[in-house]
């Protein structure tokens, strides 16, 4: 499985909004936030792509909506 590389800027920026979460007293962990970012790029990006007329790559695991 391909295992991207995050700038280190990036990581920062997640430590710090997850230090302000545990500051109000709640618990969210960097791993949540980073699927939360890409539950909502992915679904954009398919439509970007399919209203330019592109076509998407094994698209059944991006469940692309017509």
């Amino acid at each position: 499985m391909y295992s991207p590389k995050i700038e280190e800027k990036l990581i920062r920026k997640l430590y710090l909004l997850r230090m302000s979460y545990a500051g109000i007293g709640i618990k969210k962990p960097m791993t949540e936030m980073v699927r939360h970012a890409l539950d909502e790029y992915i679904p954009k990006a398919v439509k970007e792509i399919v209203s330019s007329g592109g076509t998407i790559a094994e698209s059944n695991e991006l469940e692309v909506k017509k």
